[in-house]
C-alpha cells in the first residue's frame, strides 16, 4: 500500500479537548463498520469512550462504528477524531486504524482482511478553539 499522510499536521482545540485530522490510507471508500481507531496521547492509550469521529456532517462514539454499515468514509474526505481532556500544547500522538476490508479474505481461515496502519506525529493543540 502507498504511503498516506494517515495523521494530519492541524491539530484543533474543542470545548474540552482536541480535534486530530486523520485521512483513510484505503484506496476505495469504505463504511464506518469497517473502522477500527486507537489513540495515544504522549505514550498514554486514549480510552474508546473519549474519541469521537466526525464525518459527513455527524459525530459518532467508536462503539457506534461498527452497526454504520450505511455511512462511508469517502476517501477523499478526512476524518475528525475528537478527544475530550487535552490540554493545550505540543503532543505527541500515534494513531492507529484498522480497516476490515469487506471484499477481501483470508483463504485459510475465510475472515476478513484487516489491515491496519499507524503514524505518529507532534502536534500543536493550539490554547482556544477555533470560532
Amino acid at each position: 500500500m502507498a504511503h498516506v499522510d494517515l495523521l494530519g499536521a492541524v491539530a484543533g482545540r474543542t470545548s474540552d479537548g482536541a480535534e486530530f485530522r486523520i485521512r483513510s490510507p484505503w484506496y476505495r471508500s469504505l463504511p464506518l463498520s469497517c473502522i477500527d481507531v486507537e489513540l495515544s496521547v504522549d505514550g498514554t492509550a486514549i480510552e474508546p469512550e473519549r474519541i469521537e469521529i466526525a464525518l459527513n456532517g455527524q459525530a459518532y462514539s467508536l462503539s457506534e462504528l461498527h452497526e454504520l454499515i450505511d455511512e462511508f468514509w469517502f476517501v477523499l474526505d478526512p476524518a475528525r477524531l475528537r478527544v475530550s481532556k487535552v490540554d493545550p500544547g505540543s503532543h505527541a500522538v500515534s494513531v492507529r486504524l484498522g480497516l476490515r476490508v469487506p471484499y477481501l479474505f483470508d483463504e485459510e481461515t475465510g475472515d476478513v482482511l484487516q489491515v491496519w496502519t499507524e503514524e505518529q506525529r507532534e502536534l500543536a493543540v493550539p490554547d482556544e478553539a477555533a470560532a
